[in-house]
């Protein structure tokens, strides 16, 4: 193995702890992309400024949120709650660790508001999803917006089920290991469980393994379907449908599929007179035909 494989991520003086921080988010499912970006961005800044600190103190704090005095403000946020949370990592090993006050933690006055899509558009992301180019993947992407808009499942839980996740005799998808390690049954309609049976066929077709713990999106390129990889995927067919404008907290985002799950379920309840108190612990969204 080459130094440059074995070399570590972090070199300032808690690069131990960024590592053990990174290692207990990936353990409890709440990783995310920009984390360790935050924590390098502070890392190179105490390598500069402060090498040989014992603590990060409220000046040091401070003097490294000032070097992102030219970023938007819910950036400087999103930055300032990492690091925040850095601090309460250490603390339960370390008592005394300084831990930033939540006044300090810039104020953001937009906040973004969810994308309900229509029912229109929900079909016209099918449709453009089916026109997509691609043996399989067409299939692939009308499957996983199917999943999507009638179960709930965030993209990752989606993306990581397996062959044997999907359970025919039982009509629910096993989601294992979700957010915070957490794992669930999700039951899910006929139609859904018509529409997997019919992608499962197409999917052996297309030459992918059968085995039990293969990924039930397969790609033909590696496998399983890359979050990032599908993540611009979709983007795309929300740029084409729904005008999305570029960029991670601007117009419709995949992860609306899951607000317009919920909320076009609790409408129909209301429209249709249905107690909906009663049936808020049903968490099956039946779909009909149209969206075939």
């Amino acid at each position: 193995m080459s130094p440059q494989a074995t070399a570590p991520t972090f070199h300032g003086p808690f690069a131990r702890a960024c590592e053990a921080f990174l290692a207990y988010r990936r353990d409890l499912a709440t990783y995310h992309d920009h984390v360790p970006v935050v924590l390098r961005h502070l890392d190179q800044f105490l390598v500069a400024h402060a090498p040989g600190a014992h603590e990060l103190s409220r000046p040091l704090l401070q003097e490294w949120m000032a070097t992102l005095a030219d970023r938007a403000a819910i950036t400087r946020r999103n930055y300032f709650r990492v690091v925040r949370q850095l601090c309460v990592f250490r603390a339960r090993a370390d008592p005394a660790v300084f831990i930033p006050e939540t006044m300090l933690c810039p104020r953001v006055t937009a906040h973004f508001r969810p994308y309900i899509y229509s029912e229109q558009e929900i079909r016209a992301l099918l449709t453009a999803a089916a026109r997509l180019e691609g043996g399989l993947r067409p299939d692939t992407y009308v499957t996983l917006l199917l999943v999507l808009y009638t179960t709930g499942l965030r993209l990752g839980e989606a993306l990581r089920l397996h062959v044997g996740d999907f359970d025919r005799d039982r009509a629910v998808l096993h989601v294992r290991a979700g957010k915070f390690r957490k794992s669930r049954l999700v039951p899910i309609a006929a139609s859904l469980r018509t529409c997997l049976d019919t992608y499962l066929e197409r999917r052996r077709r297309a030459g992918a393994p059968k085995r039990v713990e293969a990924a039930l999106f397969w790609s033909p390129r590696g496998g399983h379907y890359s979050h990032i990889g599908v993540q611009r995927g979709l983007s795309n067919l929300l740029r084409v449908v729904c005008g999305k404008r570029p960029g991670r907290g601007t117009g419709p985002r995949v992860h609306d599929i899951r607000h317009a799950f919920a909320v076009h379920r609790l409408l129909r309840w209301y429209r249709d007179g249905i107690d909906v108190q009663a049936k808020l612990p049903l968490p099956l969204l039946t779909w009909d035909r149209r969206f075939s």
